[in-house]
């Protein structure tokens, strides 16, 4: 059985029916590991059998989710893959920003671009740019984001409407990076970002 094969027969077995192609063992990894860490089997809950009841009661239930049911654990990981898989190299944004690529690791370090560490490498994921550009402000934005965000959070904070970002009663909440893209005041997103936990 070659690898593609494989790994589309694994995605199935858990609920997700997408194509293998840009999907790793890593992705394999993950999903196995963060479904039996969020998802324990009956017995394995880490909880006193009163004090489960006690939360069967009020409607909890800790038992594996059904592998037909979406699942958002499974969500984030795809969408975290995606982010990788489509993030550009350091090479690449270096090229696109017209500065060395130094500078770009540079900017990694001080927290001015966002990246995950992909291996040994860096990806920038593309929430960050628009039009082959960096979106206006992004640095003070960036710098602002808590140290340990998860990058899916990042990505789903900055495509959501914030009643926070309109400037009249009528106007309609723009999302933190549309507020960005149309060149509006980069301090009002960057404070936000701060507020993120």
């Amino acid at each position: 059985m070659n690898a593609d094969v494989e790994t589309m027969a694994f995605l199935h077995a858990h609920g997700l029916e997408v194509e293998p192609k840009g999907l790793t063992g890593q992705l394999q990894a993950a999903i196995e590991h963060f479904r039996a860490l969020y998802y324990p089997g009956p017995g394995q809950e880490g909880l006193p059998a009163a004090e489960l009841e006690v939360l069967r009661s009020g409607g909890l239930d800790p038992a594996p989710r059904g592998l037909g049911e979406r699942d958002p654990l499974l969500d984030g990981v795809l969408t975290f893959a995606a982010m990788v898989e489509s993030g550009l190299t350091t090479l690449q944004v270096a090229g696109m920003l017209g500065v060395s690529d130094a500078r770009i690791r540079q900017r990694i370090v001080d927290r001015t671009l966002f990246a995950i560490k992909a291996g040994r490498s860096w990806k920038l994921p593309l929430f960050q740019f628009a039009g082959g550009v960096e979106l206006p402000g992004w640095g003070a934005v960036a710098q602002s984001l808590p140290r340990d965000i998860s990058p899916v959070a990042v990505a789903r904070w900055l495509s959501l409407p914030n009643p926070d970002l309109g400037t009249g009663e009528t106007e309609t909440p723009l999302s933190p990076r549309a507020w960005l893209q149309e060149g509006r005041p980069a301090t009002a997103v960057a404070a936000l970002a701060a507020e993120l936990a």
